[in-house]
């Protein structure tokens, strides 16, 4: 009489099939995560650009640091660091510490804008296949070649 359980082939083609469907559920796993975290940049983006278009309409500028804005902002989120050096122009970005993009605000250029600078958006720059995934739209932008706009 033989006794109840599993065979060796029984085994080994359940752990097959349950390699094959992680090998094709973590690359999408990933996407999720890092549109995730770059969601978070692009919500700090959003924000100091709202902020700075008040403190332009008060003052007639920019605000060169974040602390003259009426906002409380983390200048470091997962994955994501903040740049404010050309915060006075109205530029800012997020840069991404692993994946090599960022994503920026371009600010509004009032004074000459011409037809080589970024307009006024919030972009994705860098590696195009993770910009691809966050932006909507392939779009040019003056200093970078696969810039992606996400609004």
């Amino acid at each position: 009489m033989e006794t109840p359980g599993f065979t060796l082939i029984e085994l080994l083609v359940v752990v097959l099939i349950i390699g094959i469907l992680s090998s094709v559920a973590l690359p999408m796993y990933e996407k999720a995560v890092e549109k995730s975290r770059a969601m978070d940049a692009v919500t700090s983006v959003k924000a100091i650009k709202d902020a700075q278009e008040v403190y332009y309409m008060a003052n007639g500028r920019y605000a060169s640091s974040l602390s003259d804005l009426d906002l409380k902002i983390e200048s470091h989120l997962k994955d994501f660091t903040l740049d404010q050096s050309s915060l006075a122009n109205g530029r800012y970005a997020y840069y991404s510490d692993k994946k090599g993009y960022y994503i920026a605000g371009s600010g509004v250029y009032r004074k000459g804008l011409t037809a080589t600078d970024t307009p006024d958006m919030i972009y994705c720059c860098g590696d195009a296949k993770w910009c691809a995934v966050i932006g909507t739209e392939r779009v040019s932008a003056s200093h970078c070649s696969s810039a992606y706009r996400i609004f």
